[in-house]
């Protein structure tokens, strides 16, 4: 069961494979009633100076209405095909270690898409010019070619463009290559980020592996599980809950909201049983100096 919450700390804009814009978000926030939200664009912090902006004139031209409170983040993709991924809540967006590293994740992305519209060109998939161009920048994933595939009526849904084309495994799917995760923590850790987990079941559904996996990522400066998040069922997210809150971790959660059409991702709508979603991110807010 799921219910809707007044935070979000994960969500996606049109800066990495959302749908909605930085301001379309806050909109949308400040319509479904939240008053907290972290935008977790991939592999990005492009986004962040944006949504700063979009809240400071939105408080200028409302200065009776409360702020909605907002967390510089990223969600960074790290491990075994980049499936591992990490939230930095805070980070130093200007650190240049991290802005490199994040250049190079960009062009790769870049150099997998042309490999990739490749091998759907070799199974007689050819999309518009115009569309290849448009797929073809910094920040492109899987996520945007499923999109142009259902646009170009080839498939009728993102879930079918991974089954036929873009799963590993299938006849488009190109690896890419990741850093370790626990070099992910590091990295973001370095740029003065706060480090969660994100949606830890679909890392490791075992309660004993993934307490395991967890404790050695702690070594390298991991803060926090994502515990309430879609992907996880009634009785993973209280075991996660419980998980972080005996390991000393930040409990966190968030929709993974991306926008798109006919999905039952919600933004604000996360798995049922979050006590203290205030008391959470006040810590959060403390760890980052928020």
């Amino acid at each position: 069961m799921s219910v809707q919450y007044t935070k979000d700390l994960h969500i996606h804009s049109t800066i990495s494979d959302g749908l909605e814009t930085p301001a379309g978000l806050h909109e949308r926030a400040l319509r479904e009633g939240l008053d907290a939200i972290a935008l977790c664009d991939h592999d990005t912090v492009a986004g962040v100076p944006v949504m700063r902006e979009v809240i400071r004139t939105h408080a200028m031209q409302h200065p009776d209405s409360p702020p909605l409170r907002y967390l510089p983040s990223i969600e960074l993709s790290t491990g075994d095909g980049g499936h591992a991924h990490l939230l930095g809540y805070g980070l130093d967006v200007e650190n240049s270690r991290l802005l490199e590293t994040l250049d190079a994740m960009q062009q790769d992305r870049v150099d997998r898409c042309k490999r990739m519209l490749c091998l759907l060109r070799k199974q007689g998939i050819r999309l518009c010019c115009h569309v290849e161009e448009e797929l073809l920048r910094p920040g492109t994933g899987r996520a945007h070619i499923a999109r142009a595939l259902m646009d170009a009526g080839v498939v009728n849904t993102m879930q079918q463009a991974f089954d036929r084309y873009l799963a590993r495994g299938k006849c488009a799917y190109i690896a890419r290559r990741y850093m370790s995760i626990a070099d992910g923590v590091r990295l973001l850790t370095a740029a003065g980020a706060t480090v969660v987990l994100a949606h830890p079941c679909r890392l490791n559904p075992d309660p004993q592996g993934l307490r395991a996996l967890v404790e050695e990522l702690m070594q390298a400066g991991l803060a926090g599980l994502e515990a309430y998040h879609p992907s996880a069922s009634r009785q993973q997210a209280p075991m996660l809950d419980s998980m972080a809150r005996s390991l000393g971790l930040l409990v966190t959660g968030g929709s993974d909201y991306h926008g798109d059409p006919g999905c039952c991702t919600k933004m604000g709508r996360m798995p049922s049983g979050w006590q203290d979603p205030e008391g959470d991110l006040q810590k959060l807010l403390e760890r980052i100096g928020g």
